[in-house]
């Protein structure tokens, strides 16, 4: 093995236990972790059957008086005043929770964070198809991305219920199952900020005459959203629904003193530099829909352009391993676009939302692309990890406080350059590679 992989590996190895050693020599600062202060509360609640008071009333206009802030506060007694606890996932991920209420915070912390690299490791795993070299490869290059490290660090959920099933799905409909990889997509209702990329994908695919995913994710929809209403009871449900009038306050109000650089979301960033305003969300919401549309044409263009490599006779209706392999190159693109297209769209995207687009170390390196477009793709993974690493040492070690969501901004103008940049890559395939 050469120098520099095993380096890299090493480094690897060194930041999945990071956060456990710090979980484990800092259980008073990691009190402050979403874990903690979020997702363990949540299951304790439910446990002493008071999950009536997960979501805040209806009449509530904000989170910092809300029957959940002040449980929490009473829970972990050295959790800063300031800090104000804010649960808006549905409740079917409060029952998820339960299991991890029964230990002490600090023990849920480390046994969530177990989890999520075992989740990790069989993202990686069903990916390689059982490949143990390029398995590690993959580990390797997702425990090297630092919105994954970040993800375990805080003790959020993306991995287990956002990169999980958006790989699954994504490996299920490269193998041509597109029912079952849309049944896996269906638990994103879990994970919603990765919705988005299933949106389009699915979309294309409906609009390339292709339904069998569409027709999956509708079905896979509706059975976790009938899990989510009647988990906790349909009551529970609604509440939740109403929860989310109060969503964009999180990001508006300077009292939840949420760190405006962590907030890498084009929306977010147009409605923080001028709140107040009752033009600025439609401006906003506007803006992130009409970008979404236009990748969504732009997705079903590459999906109705994949060509075989060479031309082919036959009479049989099944599709040659040319169109076959032309098809998973265009899905892996429009995946692309999906992944790309998140930071624009989405009105409540922060940095560790970007653990899922760990799925671009696979898609670069999974063998569907290939010639200049596999190497270009390459690149794009290599500099999205660059960007995103070097965005989260800044903000980690560098006062970048006082510029608040201008500095997100520049890691949004960034993304929207690669996004912009995906057609080229395919254009590149097609006038090389088609007949």
């Amino acid at each position: 093995m050469q120098l520099v992989p095993l380096l890299l590996k090493i480094l690897a190895v060194f930041l999945l236990f990071m956060p456990l050693l710090i979980a484990v020599s800092q259980p008073v600062i990691m009190q402050g972790s979403d874990f903690v202060m979020t997702f363990y509360p949540v299951g304790k609640m439910v446990v002493q059957g008071l999950a009536q008071n997960i979501y805040p009333p209806p009449s509530a206009s904000s989170f910092v008086d809300a029957p959940f802030n002040i449980y929490v506060h009473q829970l972990l007694t050295f959790l800063p005043k300031q800090y104000v606890a804010v649960y808006m996932y549905s409740p079917l991920m409060a029952l998820f929770f339960v299991p991890f209420s029964f230990l002490s915070a600090q023990h849920a912390l480390i046994a969530w964070q177990v989890f999520s690299i075992f989740v990790l490791a069989l993202v990686a795993w069903f990916s390689s198809r059982g490949d143990r070299f390029q398995a590690l490869e993959y580990f390797s290059m997702l425990a090297l991305f630092c919105p994954i490290f970040h993800t375990l660090l805080i003790g959020h959920l993306g991995i287990v219920v956002g990169l999980l099933p958006l790989a699954l799905g994504y490996a299920l409909l490269s193998r041509g199952k597109e029912v079952a990889g849309g049944l896996a997509w269906g638990a994103l209702v879990l994970k919603p900020q990765f919705l988005p990329t299933v949106l389009l994908v699915c979309g294309a695919l409906f609009f390339s005459k292709r339904p069998k995913a569409t027709i999956g994710f509708v079905l896979g929809l509706l059975v976790f959203g009938l899990a989510t209403v009647f988990a906790l009871g349909p009551n529970l449900f609604v509440e939740w629904l109403n929860s989310f009038k109060m969503s964009d306050t999180i990001f508006a109000k300077a009292g939840y003193q949420f760190p405006a650089y962590m907030v890498v979301s084009l929306p977010a960033v147009i409605v923080q530099t001028f709140p107040g305003h009752g033009a600025t969300k439609l401006v906003a919401y506007g803006l992130a829909a009409l970008i979404g549309l236009f990748a969504l044409w732009r997705a079903t263009a590459i999906l109705n352009g994949a060509k075989p490599i060479v031309a082919t006779q036959s009479n049989s209706d099944a599709p040659t391993v040319a169109e076959v392999r032309a098809q998973r190159a265009a899905l892996a693109l429009v995946m692309l676009e999906g992944l790309f297209v998140l930071p624009l769209v989405l009105p409540h995207f922060l940095f560790y939302d970007f653990c899922g687009l760990g799925l671009l170390a696979i898609i670069a390196f999974q063998g569907h692309l290939w010639g200049v477009e596999a190497s270009r793709v390459k690149f794009l993974r290599l500099a999205t990890w660059w960007c995103c690493n070097l965005y989260y040492v800044s903000f980690m070690f560098l006062p970048v406080a006082p510029l608040k969501q201008w500095y997100a901004l520049l890691l949004v103008a960034i993304f929207a350059f690669f996004f912009f940049k995906i057609p080229g890559v395919a254009s590149a395939r097609e006038s090389k590679e088609s007949p």
